[in-house]
């Protein structure tokens, strides 16, 4: 187990000494002990002159808790094993450390692996704004809509709890000023029985338009890249695009979107805002890495260029 969706990476580590477990952790959350700090722990002095294999090389810096390698020194570790390499300028480092205190460490091991549990959290780190999936649900005809300014119900029973289970699973859920006033979203993370689900993301809504929505980020601004740095500072690695054809547009003209969530429902509209404007510039997916159904809808995810290996 890695631990929750948050600001920090998800992090697991596993204690081993003459081929037993001693000790297990993960990083449970922003402001929790670290999965090496977590797993020393249990193992207690049963880690001197252990092997600590850990998912991500284990941080060097003082955060909201002092660094893992300090910990690892302090036990006694004798070798680290880890998966991915720490790819942050604040955090990285970390092998270096170990290694002038005279511990064994060997890493790269499986990170490809490592990568893709963290890969929006990879994603901030190297480019300093959160990863972007655009999600969408549309009819056969491509409207998303029966007539612009309509709120239109569209996809399945099914498609919405997998809605909400995305929801619970990013920092940000992000809708236009446009959206905002017409469907009175609560872009909220609930359960089939309308509960609210344990992780729920900040709310977001972008637009020049004065308002002033109660539990919500305002982001008074059209550019998207500037509304990415504002929310890449508040430590969202994930967000989610729910607004409109406008916002999606200038999203796509902004080259910010990095994966696609396309819901299509077997129903047509005849009219009404298609899920793009004509005048959007054309996006090229490296390929659709995954095609499902829920219930009667279609949903099929894929991922731009830029996203690759992030």
């Amino acid at each position: 187990m890695l631990g929750p969706y948050s600001s920090n990476p998800r992090v697991g580590a596993v204690c081993v000494k003459n081929g037993i477990v001693v000790g297990t952790g993960y990083h449970r959350g922003t402001g929790s002990a670290h999965a090496e700090v977590e797993a020393l722990a249990v193992a207690g002095d049963r880690a001197t002159d252990a092997d600590l294999y850990v998912s991500l090389e284990p941080c060097s810096h003082f955060g909201r808790t002092p660094p893992c390698t300090q910990a690892i020194i302090e036990a006694g570790i004798r070798r680290v094993i880890y998966a991915q390499a720490d790819p942050s300028d604040e955090a990285g480092g970390g092998a270096e450390v170990l290694m002038a205190s005279g511990c064994e460490v060997i890493g790269e091991i499986e990170a490809e692996r490592s990568a893709s549990v963290n890969r929006e959290w990879n994603h901030r780190m190297r480019t300093g704004v959160p990863f972007v999936t655009w999600k969408f649900a549309q009819s056969l005809d491509g409207r998303v809509a029966a007539k612009l300014g309509e709120r239109t119900a569209i996809s399945g029973s099914q498609s919405q709890e997998f809605n909400h289970d995305l929801r619970s699973r990013v920092g940000a859920v992000l809708v236009g000023t446009q959206t905002f006033m017409v469907d009175q979203p609560s872009l909220s993370a609930r359960e089939s029985d309308g509960s609210l689900k344990d992780c729920q993301p900040l709310r977001v809504v972008m637009g020049l338009r004065d308002l002033a929505p109660a539990g919500f980020l305002h982001l008074a601004t059209r550019d998207p890249n500037i509304a990415l740095l504002t929310l890449a500072k508040l430590g969202v690695n994930h967000v989610l695009l729910e607004g409109g054809p406008t916002l999606a547009a200038a999203f796509i003209h902004a080259d910010c979107i990095n994966e696609v969530i396309s819901i299509t429902a077997p129903i047509t509209l005849g009219a009404g805002p298609r899920s793009l404007p004509t005048h959007a510039p054309l996006m090229r997916l490296v390929g659709v890495t995954s095609t499902f159904t829920m219930g009667s809808d279609l949903i099929q995810i894929g991922v731009l260029d830029s996203a690759v290996g992030l």
